[in-house]
C-alpha cells in the first residue's frame, strides 16, 4: 500500500574502483556519526517508529487468514500487530481460564490462533501484541452458551448503573447506547481483577508475545460503577455512599470536595487492576511491553472514564499508550494530541488513526501529523477497513 509505506535502511554499498574506497569509507563514517547524533538528540526518533495495526479476532481463526494478514503486514511495512484475543471474555488461544470464541466453535481443537500467529509474524521480523477487551465482556442480547463464560458463572461480577440497572443479569436493550456496549466486568471487585490478571498471565507465560495490549480498561461512562461492592467500599471510608453524592444532594458536599473523591476511588480501583497487571507480566518476562488503549483526552479520560492513563505514563506503570484519537478532521486530530502531549513523554504515545472516518488521502495525512508531533508512532483501526474499503485496496 503506497500511502502507507515506509523505505527499509539500506546499506553503504561498495564502489568498484579501489581508488575511492577511502572516501567510500569516509562518508560511511560521517553518515554513521549522524546517525548516532542524531539518535542522542532525539532518542526513540523515525528509526524506531512503531507502524502498528489493529487486527480484530475474526481474521485470525483460519490459518490462511493469519497468512494472508502476515504477508499483507509484511508488504506494507507495518512492524507491530495489535491482535484482539479476547474480545467478549472469550480466548482465541488455548486457555484453562476462558472459554473459546462461541462465534467460531468449528475452530479445530489443534488449531491455536495466537500460536500460529506469532510464529509467521516473528519469522516476518513482525511483532505481535496480544490485544485484550478487559471489562467489556459480553454485547449479544442472548446470553453465551458456554457455562463457564463470566456472564453464567459470576453475574454478580459485573458493574452497576447510577440507576440502579445491574450489567450482569438485566437485559442489554435495557442500557446498552452509544457509550455503554455491553456488559462490563467491575473492577471494584478483588475477585474481577484477580481473574484477568491471571488470563494475562497466562498469556505471558505460554506465548512468545512482545507486548500486552490493554481495551476497555475503563468504565463505560460518569454512571457507572455503583455496584455494591464498591458503593459500600467507599462508604465505609468517606462515611457517604456514593449514589447521595452524585445525585447533586447540596447539602451533604456543598464544595463537591467528596465528589472529588469518588471520581479519584474510581480511578484507584481501575489503577489497582492495572498496576497487578503490570507487575506480573514483569516478573514472568521483563521484556514483554504493556500498553493501553485509551481515550484521547487525558482529563476526560480521568473523570469521565476513570482511565488514568497519563498517570500510567508518568509513573511507569505502562510503556506506551495509543490514543484512540478517531477524529476525521486533521485540526481536530492534531489539537486533541497536542494538548495531550503536554502532560506526558510524546515517545510513550502511538496516534491512533480510524480508517473507517476516512479514505488513503486523509489517513495518510494523519500518519504524517504523528510524525511532525515526533510521537513513538501510529496505529491503524484497522485491517478489516483496509481489506473491505476499495479506497485502501487502490493503494496497493
Amino acid at each position: 500500500m503506497s500511502f502507507l509505506h515506509t523505505d527499509r535502511l539500506k546499506g553503504c554499498g561498495t564502489y568498484e574502483s579501489a581508488p575511492f574506497s577511502c572516501k567510500r569509507m569516509n562518508i560511511c563514517i560521517f553518515l554513521l556519526l549522524v546517525v548516532i547524533v542524531f539518535v542522542l538528540v532525539f532518542p526513540g526518533s523515525a528509526f524506531s517508529e512503531v507502524r502498528g495495526l489493529w487486527v480484530v479476532r475474526n481474521n485470525i481463526v483460519k490459518p490462511d487468514s493469519i497468512r494472508q494478514l502476515v504477508d499483507f503486514a509484511d508488504r506494507n511495512n507495518f512492524n507491530t500487530l495489535f491482535v484482539q484475543i479476547r474480545g467478549r471474555g472469550d480466548a482465541y488461544y488455548k486457555s484453562r481460564f476462558a472459554p473459546g470464541p462461541e462465534n467460531y466453535p468449528d475452530i479445530s481443537d489443534s488449531f491455536d490462533p495466537l500460536a500460529e500467529l506469532i510464529d509467521k509474524a516473528h519469522s516476518r521480523g513482525i511483532e505481535v501484541h496480544a490485544w485484550f477487551n478487559m471489562y467489556l465482556t459480553w454485547s449479544s442480547p442472548e446470553s453465551p452458551v458456554d457455562p463457564q463464560h463470566p456472564v453464567n458463572r459470576h453475574p454478580e461480577w459485573f458493574m452497576v448503573s447510577r440507576n440502579g440497572l445491574d450489567t450482569g443479569t438485566a437485559s442489554i436493550q435495557s442500557f446498552a447506547s452509544s457509550t455503554v456496549e455491553g456488559r462490563y466486568l467491575s473492577p471494584g471487585l478483588e475477585s474481577v481483577r484477580l481473574y484477568l490478571s491471571r488470563i494475562i498471565s497466562e498469556v505471558t507465560m505460554n506465548y512468545d508475545v512482545d507486548g500486552v495490549h490493554l481495551d476497555y480498561v475503563r468504565y463505560p461512562g460518569r454512571d457507572y460503577d455503583f455496584n455494591v461492592v464498591c458503593r459500600n467500599k467507599f462508604k465505609m471510608r468517606f462515611g457517604i455512599d456514593p449514589i447521595d453524592i452524585v445525585n447533586g444532594n447540596s447539602e451533604i458536599d456543598p464544595d463537591l470536595k467528596i465528589l472529588q473523591k469518588w471520581a479519584d476511588y474510581r480511578v484507584e480501583l481501575i489503577d489497582s487492576n492495572v498496576k497487578d497487571i503490570a507487575r506480573r507480566i514483569k516478573l514472568l518476562n521483563k521484556n514483554i511491553k504493556l500498553s493501553a488503549a485509551v481515550k484521547p483526552h487525558p482529563d476526560e479520560a480521568y473523570f469521565e472514564y476513570g482511565q488514568n492513563w497519563a498517570g500510567w505514563l508518568n509513573e511507569g506503570v505502562v510503556d506506551f499508550v495509543v490514543t484512540m484519537s478517531y477524529f476525521p478532521e486533521n485540526n481536530d486530530f492534531s489539537k486533541i494530541l497536542n494538548y495531550s502531549l503536554k502532560k506526558v513523554d510524546r515517545q510513550k504515545v502511538i496516534g491512533g488513526i480510524a480508517l473507517y472516518m476516512m479514505d488513503a488521502r486523509k489517513a495518510s495525512e494523519q500518519i504524517t501529523l504523528t510524525r511532525n508531533m515526533g510521537l513513538l508512532g501510529y496505529c491503524l483501526f484497522s485491517y478489516d477497513t483496509i481489506i473491505n474499503n476499495s479506497s485502501y485496496k487502490n493503494g496497493l
